[in-house]
């Protein structure tokens, strides 16, 4: 396993490795499709919360970590949030889970390192959980998907408090706006204008 890295064959069946296994959904969501939602929420993210332009460099720097973030569960799988917080919490400092990630994928991990300890390790874990609360609050069903959607919109807002606690100068409102949009609860839904 030490010489197990991804590659771009890999990367490129991204689009049939599918997300939400354990929550019955109206359809699947793809790593791919994940992947292009993060990188799309946190352009915009950047573009709203950022009061002034971060430069190419940092735009760059995050839309790169986006787009790769999950890039591990193209040879791990999908492992529910629960199940990895227990893997870390049972073997602390020694989490396999974390060691792996980094064996098969050091370049996502050395991004993650990069970005710590700035906005925009915020950005793209508020952009990641965007993107799932909308996909299960969309396509979830019964019961057991309501739960888990309750779920995480709850760390969507706990994620947020965080972000405007360690960088209370950038306008964290922004985030909740375009979830209020991207939920329609505000703005203009497009789709209507075309039915």
């Amino acid at each position: 396993m030490q010489d197990l890295k991804l590659n771009m064959r890999d990367i490129a069946r991204s689009g049939h490795v599918t997300r939400w296994h354990s929550v019955r959904c109206a359809r699947n969501q793809t790593l791919a499709e994940h992947h292009y939602l993060v990188a799309m929420i946190t352009r915009e993210l950047l573009a709203r919360v950022m009061p002034e332009d971060p430069g190419p460099e940092v735009r760059l720097q995050a839309l790169e970590y986006a787009l790769l973030h999950d890039a591990p569960e193209l040879l791990m799988g999908d492992m529910p949030s629960p199940l990895k917080r227990r893997v870390a919490e049972v073997a602390g400092r020694a989490d396999p889970l974390e060691r792996i990630e980094r064996e098969i994928a050091p370049e996502v991990i050395a991004r993650k390192q990069a970005l710590r300890h700035t906005p925009l390790a915020f950005i793209v874990k508020l952009a990641d959980l965007m993107d799932a609360c909308l996909f299960i609050r969309e396509e979830g069903i019964g019961a057991h998907a309501a739960a888990v959607a309750d779920k995480s919109e709850a760390a969507l807002r706990d994620k947020l408090a965080e972000a405007r606690a360690v960088f209370p100068a950038l306008d964290w409102t922004q985030a909740e706006r375009l979830y209020a949009e991207m939920a329609g609860c505000a703005g203009t839904d497009n789709r209507l204008l075309f039915e």
